[in-house]
């Protein structure tokens, strides 16, 4: 690859709201994104359906399919996901399912943003036990905090404060570093 072509980082979301302090916080890192980075938000998650194996012997539903495509087509994941109930969201679990049973998943770089406003810890320990299942190459320990004011946070509120613009920064030059 070229190193003036920018390295493709596939941003999923694990909340299904319409104001997201998570979808916010990966929308702010899309245009915070340095040159070296073309930050893509995925929208397909309350398209796929519930992830049943017997599914993938056939031809696979198209959603899955188109999911498949673009997280192959990804250098890198760059991943928000609240927390519910100390747990992975239903929906963002099912995305992930998906993607156990595909080839181009494994190995592939992803990093993890925590933009909760409260201590949640929780759904990013098991996010990244699941990931590491996965085979997924983790590219830090922990995940960024980006410390949101919760639901309802948009994009523009993220890059109006120095501190979240700040983290997000900190979090997209570990990502690039590590896609040299």
């Amino acid at each position: 690859m070229n190193s003036a072509t920018p390295r493709r980082v596939l941003c999923l979301c694990g909340s299904l709201r319409r104001v997201s302090s998570n979808r916010a916080a990966l929308e702010a890192a899309r245009q915070l994104a340095p040159a070296s980075l073309e930050l893509h938000l995925y929208d397909g998650l309350a398209t796929l359906p519930l992830f049943n194996p017997d599914d993938e012997q056939a031809s696979l539903p198209a959603s899955a399919l188109a999911l498949r495509t673009v997280v192959g087509q990804a250098d890198a994941l760059l991943i928000a996901c609240p927390e519910y109930a100390h747990g992975v969201p239903g929906a963002f679990k099912n995305l992930l399912d998906w993607l156990v049973g595909d080839q181009a998943f494994p190995g592939k770089p992803v990093l993890l943003l925590n933009a909760s406003a409260r201590d949640s810890h929780h759904a990013q320990e098991a996010l990244a036990e699941i990931l590491r299942t996965m085979s997924a190459r983790l590219l830090a320990s922990q995940p960024f905090p980006v410390a949101l004011p919760g639901a309802g946070c948009t994009a523009e509120q993220v890059l109006a404060n120095p501190a979240r613009c700040a983290e997000l920064r900190a979090a997209l030059d570990c990502l690039a570093s590590e896609l040299v």
